[in-house]
């Protein structure tokens, strides 16, 4: 006859009237309750299998470490990458992925005409979850090599799209309205220095060189739910440019303003403009302007007339001034070295790439006339 087991025995009878065992993973010491000791040998003892990790805990785990350490702007092009990864990968064990399964994700994108810029943050959501779990305190115990390290994004088929800048037609709209619109400063400083739409914003009266005239960069406002300023992203970002004529006529500072107020700003002058603010006064300047799409939506009220939805959206952002700006230095024949410094280039390649599509475009533009030129003599002679 067996020896029967003692099982309360076996674990520490607590107060609350449960006993109380343990077992050790590769993660720690684990503790584990029950009021029938019997039942918590087993529960400690009998087989068990052992938890998959999946792509999705260490993805969400990312998430939910370091979502919101990102700006606004990071996250909307990060969410899609992460769905994407989730979709493809989610239910897959972690220690089953390898560079292969990494490298043929960025290949399909490649295959669907998906830009280089798309494949290139999506490697890099991967990589950032990979990363995230190896220097974690439990998952850096089982997952201790990442499979994006090295995989590279392949060439897109799909072209880059180059930014446009705004026509003449809006460039002059933009100077007329610089004195007659309560936010028409701000187009126009975008567009006579290059800046960001966030270097812009952080910009205050003492950046300003009336004398010298010159405009010094060395703050930018990013949004994180609230408006925060700090240094920009990279030393090139830090820059002074110049203080154009058709700014210049515009730009004054009003009587009783401290040198430490913010240009741009909602209610109170020493701080920055919020994002609903800023977001409300831009979309309000370009209905204004005219720079504007609208999605017009039937509805029917309570009373069961039928009304309309009107859904507006800026059809022109502030990054295109910016592109603007380029095209100025451009044309005025400004080499691609002082452009990149007054842009805020960090790679001279991205100047670069903007100047060789600019001279494309009136190289193309030229053309079009010569042969508008030789087939208005032809009509002529016939």
């Amino acid at each position: 006859m067996a020896k029967k087991i003692n099982y309360a025995a076996l674990f520490t009878l607590r107060k609350d009237g449960r006993y109380q065992g343990s077992y050790t993973d590769d993660s720690g010491r684990h503790f584990v309750y029950d009021r029938d000791p019997e039942r918590l040998w087993h529960r400690l003892n009998d087989p068990k299998e052992e938890k998959v990790i999946t792509f999705k805990d260490i993805a969400e785990l990312w998430k939910e470490k370091k979502w919101d350490t990102y700006t606004d702007g990071t996250k909307a092009s990060y969410s899609a990458c992460y769905d994407r990864a989730i979709k493809e990968y989610g239910d897959m064990p972690i220690l089953e992925i390898q560079p292969h399964d990494i490298k043929t994700s960025l290949e399909r994108m490649r295959d669907r005409d998906f830009s280089a810029s798309s494949m290139k943050a999506q490697r890099i959501v991967f990589n950032l979850i990979f990363q995230n779990a190896i220097v974690d305190e439990h998952m850096g115990k089982i997952i201790r090599i990442n499979p994006v390290a090295e995989v590279k994004v392949p060439k897109s088929r799909k072209p880059a799209k180059q930014r446009e800048a705004p026509e003449d037609d809006i460039v002059e709209a933009v100077r007329k309205s610089a004195k007659t619109d309560p936010f028409g400063l701000f187009p126009l400083l975008l567009m006579s220095t290059g800046f960001r739409r966030g270097e812009a914003l952080a910009l205050r009266w003492a950046n300003i060189d009336f004398k010298a005239k010159t405009i010094k960069q060395d703050r930018q406002i990013i949004y994180r739910g609230t408006a925060v300023e700090k240094e920009p992203k990279t030393e090139n970002s830090v820059r002074e440019v110049p203080l154009l004529p058709d700014l210049e006529k515009h730009l004054k500072k009003p009587r009783g303003a401290k040198s430490t107020d913010f240009i741009f700003h909602g209610d109170d002058p020493s701080k920055c403009m919020c994002e609903s603010t800023y977001r409300r006064r831009w979309l309000s300047y370009c209905k204004r302007m005219g720079f504007i799409t609208d999605s017009p939506e039937e509805y029917k009220g309570k009373n069961g007339h039928t009304y309309i939805r009107h859904h507006y959206k800026p059809s022109l952002t502030a990054h295109v001034f910016r592109h603007g700006y380029a095209t100025l230095l451009f044309e005025a024949g400004v080499d691609e070295f002082t452009a990149q410094r007054l842009l805020g280039h960090a790679n001279i390649e991205t100047t670069r790439s903007i100047y060789t599509h600019l001279r494309n475009s009136k190289k193309q533009e030229s053309l079009n006339k010569l042969r508008e030129y030789v087939q208005g003599q032809i009509d002529v002679k016939e």
